[in-house]
C-alpha cells in the first residue's frame, strides 16, 4: 500500500485512491446529516459531544448550552472545508491529489478523527469483541473503514509531527508501533 501523505516542499501532498475519495465524500455527507439532525439520543452525537462535567449535571448542561453551537458549527465547517479541498484536488493515478498547507492538514486530521469516532459510536465499539465477529458481518466492514481512517490519520500525523509517531524496534529488529 502506498503512502497517502508526503511532504512536498512547503505543503503536504494528500494522494487518495478513487475508492478512498468516494468513501470520504460519502462518510462526510453521512456525518453532516447526523450532525445537522442532532438527535441527542444518537450515539454519534453522544460520542462527538461527550459529557464535559461528569460529577455535576447542572454544570454540564450549562457548559453544553454555552459551547455546543460553537462546536457544532466548527465540525460542520470542517466537513465543508474538506469538501472544498476535495473539489480543488487534481485527478492523479486513478485517484485525487491535493496539496495541503499545515492548517488544512490539521483540518483533515480532525475530520478523520470525527469520522472514526462516528463509526465507532455507530457500531458500539466499546462493547464489541473483534475476534468473535464473522468476516462477512457489516460491522466488520465498518471496523475496516474505521481502521483505514486510523491508518490515514497515523500517516498524516507522521508527516505533521514525526516524533509523535515513533516506531519502536523489538529485539529481532522488527518495527512495531
Amino acid at each position: 500500500m502506498s503512502r497517502a501523505f508526503r511532504r512536498h516542499g512547503e505543503s503536504i501532498r494528500m494522494q487518495l485512491a478513487g475508492g478512498e475519495v468516494d468513501l470520504l465524500r460519502s462518510m462526510r455527507d453521512g456525518l453532516r446529516a447526523v450532525l445537522s439532525d442532532g438527535a441527542p439520543d444518537d450515539p454519534v452525537i453522544a460520542r462527538l459531544f461527550p459529557t464535559a462535567v461528569s460529577d455535576d449535571s447542572e454544570a454540564d448542561i450549562e457548559l453544553r448550552r454555552l459551547l455546543r453551537d460553537e462546536l457544532l458549527s466548527a465540525r460542520l465547517a470542517a466537513l465543508d472545508d474538506l469538501h472544498a479541498l476535495l473539489e480543488q484536488g487534481r485527478a492523479s493515478r486513478g485517484g485525487l491529489r491535493v496539496d495541503l498547507d499545515a492548517e488544512q492538514a490539521v483540518l483533515v486530521l480532525g475530520v478523520f478523527n470525527d469520522l472514526r469516532l462516528a463509526i465507532g459510536a455507530r457500531v458500539g465499539i466499546e462493547q464489541l469483541e473483534r475476534e468473535q465477529l464473522p468476516s462477512d458481518e457489516a460491522t466488520t466492514q465498518r471496523l475496516a473503514v474505521m481502521d483505514h481512517f486510523g491508518w490515514l490519520q497515523e500517516q498524516l500525523l507522521a508527516v505533521l509531527d514525526p516524533p509523535s509517531v515513533q516506531l519502536h524496534h523489538d529485539g529481532d529488529g522488527q518495527e512495531e508501533p
